[in-house]
């Protein structure tokens, strides 16, 4: 596709100092993820061409390093049927998100200047990394077979796209009075915490055989504990379950998350009362109620700031495809022939969007203060 490119915008000088966010690992941590990953496209390589986005190239070794690193990482923290979904979700929008990773790495030095951003970066990062001077990270860098060069094009690949992207569609989402009330009226599940009780237990295990034979003796740990028994010895004394460890102490649960039967009498009881037997199909339990909870719920001022980021999130996924879409429309993109079936997921397939390039730990910083203006 060739299209004539947009307009850069302007950004305040003061955004480029902003602009230095970098994962905050132990250096050699940080540095042995940098050198697993591919550097970025745009190295005077004569190679295989895979994709050329505007001036930069995407050669095969870095289109094949970074097939290499996405599957290791896939392969250490999924298995079974994720598998399987992750390694297809990763073959058909890899090649997106390299694309989408140098656009928005583009659009960035239409907006800035990027040498103060480097400089920045490495300066953010010898900082992050107690890295006393630029000589400890030379020698650092020489250790681990990188240059200043090398690290400073991995931070920029890592930092500047997520930020272009904060700046250019997350800073311009507000949210209005009206969208908090709806959104807090639509998702009350979320802001009451259910009720809860904490108590200590006895277990008796029976089969249907000596089933009358337990209740009895069920009934009469009750007696005891109503007379007045210490209820930690009678744990300690009859109970047939693992919470006998921690003298039956169990909670606090809410009822979700008891056996119906024993809900039913755990918030029936007042603190410190005793329960009489209660039959769960193949155990008795006899407990004792150390104390409960009301049902809370948060009001919408004490619920705020998860309900602007909420809504805010529920706008940005539609902006930032939109967004997208037209970084690739406005931008000249040529894929190669032999690697156009690894185009499946595309910002310019209507209903499919690519997601933007993730930093380090998959967070990303709360949007900057809205400025006057700002559309909703």
């Amino acid at each position: 596709m060739s299209i004539a490119p947009s307009s850069p915008s302007s950004i305040p000088v003061s955004t480029e100092t902003r602009l230095l966010r970098v994962p905050a690992l132990p250096a050699l941590a940080l540095l042995t993820v940098l050198l697993a990953s591919p550097a970025p496209a745009g190295a005077a390589i004569v190679e295989e061409m895979v994709a050329k986005i505007n001036n930069r190239i995407v050669t095969k070794s870095e289109f094949e390093e970074r097939g290499n690193y996405i599957l290791k990482q896939i392969y250490q923290e999924f298995s079974g049927s994720e598998l399987d979904r992750e390694l297809v979700e990763a073959q058909e929008s890899m090649l997106a998100n390299m694309i989408t990773e140098l656009l928005l790495i583009d659009r960035a030095e239409s907006l800035l200047d990027l040498t103060k951003v480097r400089k920045n970066l490495v300066d953010d990062f010898r900082k992050q990394q107690n890295i006393a001077s630029d000589e400890d990270l030379e020698k650092l860098l020489k250790d681990q077979g990188m240059t200043r060069h090398d690290l400073e094009e991995q931070l920029i690949r890592l930092a500047v796209p997520q930020e272009i992207i904060s700046y250019e569609v997350r800073r311009k989402i507000s949210v209005s009075e009206p969208e908090i009330r709806k959104y807090y009226e639509d998702h009350q599940a979320t802001w009451e915490t259910a009720p809860t009780v904490t108590f200590n237990e006895i277990v008796l295990f029976y089969e249907e055989a000596n089933k009358a034979e337990v209740l009895s003796r069920a009934q009469g740990i009750v007696r005891e504990a109503k007379g007045g028994a210490d209820f930690g010895d009678l744990v300690q004394h009859y109970s047939e379950a693992a919470s006998k460890e921690s003298g039956g102490f169990l909670g606090p649960f809410p009822a979700t998350d008891l056996h119906t039967a024993i809900a039913q009498a755990a918030f029936a009881l007042e603190p410190g009362a005793i329960a009489d037997p209660i039959d769960t199909g193949r155990s008795f339990h006899v407990i004792r109620l150390i104390g409960k909870t009301e049902r809370l719920v948060k009001s919408i001022d004490e619920a705020r700031d998860a309900i602007v980021h909420g809504v805010r999130e529920a706008k940005f996924r539609p902006r930032y495809n939109a967004y997208i879409r037209k970084l690739w429309k406005d931008n000249q993109i040529e894929i190669s022939p032999k690697y156009e079936h690894f185009l499946v997921r595309s910002p310019l397939k209507q209903g499919e969007g690519v997601q933007a390039p993730a930093p380090i730990g998959g967070k990303e910083e709360a949007a900057p203060p809205e400025t006057p203006g700002d559309a909703g």
